[in-house]
């Protein structure tokens, strides 16, 4: 989908006792080629708001997965934004670039990994231009149609784009699950697999080892002690 885009970045710096620590700011106001608009803040890399203006549907959202909660007001902030959109595309004639960048892909899990306790997979889909990629979810080859969150399109500073897409799972030994992206800039789909791995369980060997020379170490002990006190009797 073709976008026009308008970007607002705003920096400031927050003085606290450690020093200043500085904190990114992106308003992303989009319009699509079918008229649809939508407005979204991104703070420091964590997704806070997104807006869907045709609807009139908004999320503010909280960088932990799953916490939403409405926002009334946003809509009426969004939409005064689309306003200055349709203007500013008229004015600058602003059309999406036709420069297109492959994205990256990382898979990792997103808590610590224990056997049959749920978790998430986090698809983490980095510096692709233009929007969107498409992320399909496989489990041992199978696609999963269940348990998939799809983030927002949100911008780096170079103006490409970054996206999440999450997986909901129970870890099982030899599952392979496997995130696909597809983009325009690709000549075909990328890949990435996690398989669980059991830890391995402690090796008994050095402990019997241990064990066993430590009682044969006791019974020679013993085995000397007798004989000394006999020798003191005979004498």
């Amino acid at each position: 989908m073709m976008m026009a885009l308008v970007f607002m970045i705003l920096l400031f710096s927050l003085s606290s006792t450690q020093g200043q620590a500085q904190h990114v700011f992106n308003v992303i106001n989009a319009r699509s080629e079918t008229e649809e608009f939508n407005m979204t803040i991104v703070a420091d890399g964590n997704e806070y708001l997104h807006v869907y203006l045709n609807n009139k549907e908004e999320v503010l959202m909280f960088p932990e997965w799953g916490n939403y909660v409405a926002c009334s007001i946003c809509v009426r902030v969004a939409e005064s934004r689309r306003a200055d959109l349709n203007n500013d595309i008229k004015l600058f004639s602003l059309e999406t670039p036709d420069a297109k960048v492959p994205p990256e892909i990382k898979l990792y899990a997103k808590e610590e990994v224990n056997l049959g306790i749920n978790n998430s997979l986090v698809c983490f889909v980095n510096h692709f231009f233009p929007p969107p990629v498409q992320v399909k979810w496989t489990k041992n080859n199978e696609n999963v149609p269940k348990g998939v969150k799809a983030g927002q399109y949100a911008t780096n500073s170079d103006y490409t784009f970054y996206h999440f897409s999450t997986l909901t799972f129970e870890p099982q030994e030899g599952d392979i699950y496997t995130c696909i992206v597809d983009h325009t800039a690709l000549d075909e789909p990328l890949t990435r697999t996690w398989e669980f791995e059991v830890p391995p369980r402690p090796s008994v060997g050095p402990a019997v080892f241990c064990g066993l020379g430590l009682t044969l170490g006791l019974l020679g002990v013993a085995t000397g002690t007798f004989f000394l006190v006999k020798g003191t009797q005979c004498q």
